[in-house]
């Protein structure tokens, strides 16, 4: 019996701005997403029934999970067929913490699972269903360095800067849910939110047209880096004070090209050029680090997102 096993990465955040309200309820958003190398890992072989096993974080088994949400969804797609997975999630990418690891565990299930019951679906009708689960799971199908709109479903992929790595850091007793740092945001910058479709899409197309894909595109890290920008980085940094703290911290790392929070936080990372400069910060750092309880990660830039690694066999890729 073959398992398949597959890198599920997490993601930060380039550029996110909040451009205004849908007539949905959600924000309109336009955003620069880039995958990095700090990353799950989820093991499938098939089973006559679903089941999921996860370790590394404490995280829930049943149909609360994006993973068995995703595999679900997948047999409600193809009921004529009898479809079962066993699946085992090895947790490494802190939950709540504005990096999608739940979006990325969601669209390794679909790829995986795809693949493991030939079900032939192309990565555009995987898209599709990932957007079903979370608007960050297209995203996480597709990897690499992608703008961002709509919800943050609709990709338009951008050149990934040649090397570039990240120093990730988080406070691990500290956690956001998406759904309350946007509400913050929504009570406190919707004075300034665009009001209609043409104005969205006239700051989708400054983004396009802008410095920051400029910079990616000629593999410059500085002023990407100078140009990096959260629109919900100052809001969400007013109620949790450790957010600023460590954006602080990573300010003082030498040759850092920008520091900013990814997605609705609380982690925040500074922008390398190179992952041995990202090191170096890193071990600059480590006391003060250990000191305030602030756990860090050197990650480099993915041109993929989700990654298939090699089948394994049952001697070595059984499932407990």
């Amino acid at each position: 019996m073959t398992c398949l096993k597959l890198e599920s990465p997490a993601k930060v955040n380039l550029h996110l701005a909040l451009l205004g309200l849908r007539e949905d309820g959600f924000h309109e958003l336009a955003m620069v997403m880039q995958a990095i190398d700090f990353c799950d890992e989820l093991t499938l072989e098939p089973h006559s029934g679903l089941q999921l096993h996860c370790e590394g974080l404490e995280l829930a088994n049943d149909h609360t999970n994006l993973v068995m949400r995703a595999a679900r969804l997948l047999q409600k797609a193809f009921p004529e067929r009898q479809l079962g997975a066993r699946i085992h999630l090895r947790k490494r990418i802190p939950l709540k913490a504005g990096l999608g690891g739940g979006s990325s565990n969601a669209a390794a299930t679909l790829m995986g699972l795809n693949q493991l019951w030939a079900l032939g679906l192309a990565a555009k009708e995987l898209k599709v269903y990932g957007a079903k689960l979370g608007s960050d799971v297209p995203f996480f199908i597709a990897g690499g360095t992608q703008l961002c709109f709509g919800r943050g479903e609709r990709l338009e992929p951008v050149a990934k800067p040649p090397g570039g790595a990240v120093l990730l850091n988080k406070r691990m007793d500290i956690s956001v849910t998406t759904a309350w740092a946007y509400g913050i945001c929504r009570e406190e910058l919707a004075r300034n939110y665009l009001k209609r479709e043409q104005a969205f899409c006239s700051a989708r197309q400054a983004l396009r047209r802008g410095e920051m894909v400029a910079a990616l595109n000629r593999g410059d890290m500085a002023t990407t880096g100078h140009l990096l920008c959260n629109q919900m980085e100052e809001v969400v940094a007013a109620q949790i004070p450790a957010v600023r703290q460590n954006l602080e911290l990573l300010r003082q790392t030498p040759d850092c090209c920008g520091v900013s929070m990814s997605g609705s936080g609380p982690s925040v990372f500074a922008l390398f050029a190179t992952v041995e400069a990202a090191q170096a910060a890193h071990q600059s750092l480590a006391g003060r680090l250990k000191a305030n309880e602030i756990q860090a990660w050197v990650c480099g830039l993915r041109e993929d997102g989700v990654r298939f690694c090699r089948d394994t066999g049952p001697e070595t890729g059984t499932l407990p």
